[in-house]
């Protein structure tokens, strides 16, 4: 090395590299040997210096992979975390009815009559269930009688049905917290949502090439005409069958009131009670109407919720 590079002093200049000056010393004095070890030094500084940094295509990329994950994943999220609250809906309206059913029968000291039978019919093998005429739809609209003796079936042929009646009125007028009750013109009236629909609705949309009795079993027209409707103070609504204070114990129950989504198997079920003779009604059991796409019957929901199935 030359005498005069001892004197040099490396000055930052930026970007890691530097100049070469020394105190009076100008460039000429820097030894040829020198500057060759200063500009490898110099270049190889800058390169290492530059930070490096996303292009914009390559964020553009980023932003959309993660849109469509999203898109993925929030639906998913979002129906998850509805059934769940459903969930929980159902279980405190099946606690507080199934509470005031039992709550009855213990205050009466004994069975309700009023139930369809839990099991075995006793009259099996005794009486085989015969219309007598139906309508163009396939429902039967001129009553049963008995195939064997083409007598009128027994009046406790599906269950004793004698007290629902009376049941009915201790049931929503004293036990249960119903703060409105339309006896009929439930829709005009408010009690209903102003999206609900009937079974023959419901099930026309999943199957429009068949038709569907338009007087059927909780019907469009019926439900919202004729069939009484109790609000509960929670709004909670339950739909009694055919009439007030029915000798029926069939239902629906929306159990998060006018609040969506007012499906049939998601937040709208249908039930009926069963039991037997020692015990009276026992269990709360699905009628199976209908449901909307995707939904559960009554028992399919219970067993979500209880069972953990």
């Amino acid at each position: 090395m030359a005498q005069n590079d001892k004197n040099i002093i490396p000055r930052p200049l930026g970007r890691g590299c530097h100049e070469v000056t020394g105190e009076g010393l100008s460039d000429k004095n820097v030894s040829k040997a020198h500057r060759k070890r200063l500009v490898p030094y110099c270049l190889s500084n800058l390169v290492s210096s530059q930070k490096a940094a996303f292009t914009l295509a390559e964020v553009l990329i980023t932003l959309g992979i993660i849109g469509v994950v999203a898109a993925l994943t929030i639906p998913t999220i979002s129906r998850n975390i509805q059934h769940a609250v459903l969930k929980n809906q159902f279980k405190k309206f099946y606690s507080t009815f199934w509470q005031a059913v039992i709550g009855i029968q213990t205050k009466e000291g004994r069975p309700v009559k009023c139930y369809y039978w839990n099991g075995t019919n006793p009259y099996t093998g005794k009486c085989t269930p015969k219309c007598k005429e139906k309508n163009e739809f396939g429902s039967c609209i001129g009553g049963y009688v008995c195939q064997e003796t083409d007598q009128t079936l027994p009046g406790d042929y599906n269950g004793p049905l004698s007290e629902c009646s009376s049941f009915h009125e201790e049931l929503f007028l004293k036990t249960l917290k119903t703060t409105k009750i339309c006896k009929d013109k439930a829709y005009e009236q408010g009690c209903l949502p102003k999206d609900f629909r009937g079974t023959d609705v419901v099930n026309s949309e999943k199957n429009p090439d068949q038709e569907y009795d338009p007087a059927g079993y909780f019907a469009d027209s019926p439900v919202k005409n004729n069939y009484p409707v109790f609000v509960l103070s929670d709004g909670t609504y339950i739909i009694e069958y055919y009439k007030y204070l029915s000798s029926m114990p069939q239902y629906v129950v929306d159990i998060n009131g006018h609040k969506g989504p007012n499906k049939w198997g998601y937040d709208i079920f249908s039930f009926t009670l069963v039991g037997n003779s020692q015990v009276g009604i026992n269990k709360l059991k699905s009628a199976n109407y209908t449901t909307d796409k995707g939904g559960k019957f009554f028992d399919k929901m219970y067993d979500e919720v209880f069972n953990n199935n």
